[in-house]
């Protein structure tokens, strides 16, 4: 990409200065015939190497504009020109990290912790210092990049709060790095203090750029609890006032529980148990909560939205058109056949034999519906990927539908051998 835009620079300067000209064949096809073989002249030649090779970024960047060349091709051009002053630092780690790769290939690096892989953790700050330094340079000859700041994900805010932002949590992630190569994967007491003065210093710094409404609207979106419920209720379709009540009631248990020191801590050094205990007992609370709040029939969906099952069918539904009713449709079919699968297996009267009959002929009966409303195709796909207790009905075995509605079949023990 910087390679084509030079040389249309190269190309531009030299129309703008008279140095190139293009002229029509003859009229015979014969070409034209120059005094000089060169379409491109040794002024010219000089004159952009001038301009190309100057270590005045500033001069570089005013040209570059009174040339008429748009401010976002101009901007490539000056980053391309201070990147290249890192060139040989960075050459030097390539070869330095290709060496170390030459180690034995059954030796794994432990307490790898980001980065480009086979870089050491030195290496990647080394590198991501000398970024953000090219960064720096750049948006002070040009100002914030308002298109990177905005697919940030902190587009939400002013593009050089934004873009503050970044270089800020780029700097804690930093330290937390160097952190965990120090822990090596062993948990101390003194660890907890450190992540605890990371994390303290990390919000103070932030909440000094936000004010409480931007706070507010950045945990909505970039907290690890927003996180978390954009993965697990991706099947159910929030309105914001949802979203915003469920997040809260979330947002709160995770700060006492997944998202605390004592969590990572307990997780480092294999105590996690009593911690789970108490955040099982606290997260019935809160689902009871949810449910006061969103009524029955839209904590069924919310319950709903919540199951891999019905995610893959939404994700199948968006990339093959599928409408909101064949969705639906699909879905009961699912419904009606669990049901009737625990209804068979809590048969006490029915026989193995009987109930295994019974099983094979709903497993067929659902899959001929489902592929009926998916298409075959779809719909083969949906249940190996989504539905693997109904490709197992057909074996036998006892059918349990948990508190949230997922499905499984435990397949029965084979018969030991006759003892001979």
């Amino acid at each position: 990409m910087i390679l084509s835009i030079v040389v249309n620079v190269v190309l531009f300067v030299g129309f703008e200065a008279g140095y190139i000209s293009i002229k029509k064949s003859s009229v015979d096809g014969t070409p034209p015939k120059h005094k000089d073989s060169n379409v491109f002249s040794s002024e010219a030649a000089k004159a952009t190497k001038a301009l190309l090779t100057t270590d005045d970024m500033t001069a570089l960047r005013d040209t570059l504009r009174t040339l008429g060349l748009p401010d976002d091709v101009a901007r490539e051009i000056v980053k391309a020109r201070i990147a290249s002053r890192h060139t040989a630092r960075l050459r030097e780690i390539g070869y330095a990290a290709l060496e170390a790769a030459r180690q034995p290939y059954w030796r794994p690096k432990r307490n790898y912790t980001g980065g480009l892989l086979g870089y050491s953790s030195e290496q990647n700050q080394e590198m991501r210092d000398i970024n953000r330094e090219v960064e720096n340079e750049v948006t002070q000859l040009f100002g914030t990049d308002k298109a990177s700041a905005s697919v940030s994900k902190y587009a939400f805010l002013p593009p050089e709060k934004s873009m503050q932002l970044s270089e800020l949590e780029s700097d804690y992630l930093d330290l937390k790095i160097r952190a965990s190569i120090e822990m090596a994967g062993f948990g101390m007491p003194g660890d907890e203090e450190k992540l605890k003065l990371i994390d303290k210093e990390n919000e103070r710094d932030k909440l000094a750029l936000l004010t409480p409404e931007e706070k507010e609207a950045d945990e909505l979106r970039n907290s690890s609890t927003a996180r978390r419920m954009k993965d697990n209720l991706a099947g159910f379709d929030m309105s914001e006032e949802e979203y915003k009540a469920i997040f809260a009631l979330r947002h709160a248990l995770d700060e006492k529980f997944y998202d605390s020191i004592a969590w990572r801590v307990a997780a480092l050094g294999g105590g996690l148990s009593e911690l789970r205990k108490a955040r099982d007992e606290e997260q019935k609370s809160v689902e009871a909560r949810i449910k006061d709040m969103l009524g029955d029939a839209r904590y069924a969906e919310y319950v709903r939205g919540q199951r891999q099952d019905y995610q893959s069918l939404i994700a199948a539904a968006e990339r093959f058109n599928l409408g909101a009713d064949t969705v639906a449709q699909t879905y009961q079919v699912r419904n009606d056949t669990a049901s009737e699968a625990k209804r068979i297996s809590d048969d006490a009267i029915l026989s193995n034999d009987q109930k295994n009959a019974a099983y094979a002929a709903l497993a067929e009966q659902a899959s001929a519906q489902i592929k009926s409303a998916l298409g075959d195709d779809v719909g083969d796909a949906y249940i190996n990927n989504a539905l693997a207790w109904l490709k197992n009905l057909p074996k036998g075995g006892n059918v349990k539908i948990d508190a949230k509605g997922n499905i499984s079949v435990s397949q029965p023990k084979p018969a030991s051998p006759p003892k001979k």
